[in-house]
């Protein structure tokens, strides 16, 4: 079903990875196998929260900054898929430049929040 991306399958989450030299490439490759993985659940008679579905770029500062006038059309279901600059998986957050802070920041607040 999926072609073009690498899944991740979860308890109850499911990310998908692509990769490529250029945001065309990804952009397509996503929206490629977002079409097929819709195609899938209607078949499997399952849906997908397309509300709570969001997607994110990571790369270094200038490779995100390279691309920032061209920002990627992400749909299923004719729906356009919210971009996000961090996200939060199995426990972790990530960011788009794979910083770390902010889940460094949360830890941190988190443990003052127990004291």
């Amino acid at each position: 079903c999926l072609s073009e991306t690498k899944p991740r399958l979860f308890a109850d989450d499911t990310n998908l990875t692509a990769a490529g030299e250029s945001i065309n490439y990804v952009e397509a490759a996503m929206n490629s196998d977002l079409e097929n993985l819709r195609k899938w659940l209607i078949a499997n008679k399952l849906s997908l929260n397309v509300a709570k579905t969001e997607f994110i770029l990571i790369g270094s500062k200038p490779m995100i900054k390279s691309i920032s006038n061209k920002q990627p059309n992400i749909i299923i279901e004719n729906k356009p898929i919210k971009q996000v600059y961090d996200c939060k998986t199995l426990g972790v957050t990530v960011d788009q430049h794979l910083s770390w802070k902010n889940n460094t920041e949360r830890i941190i607040l988190k443990q003052f929040a127990r004291k």
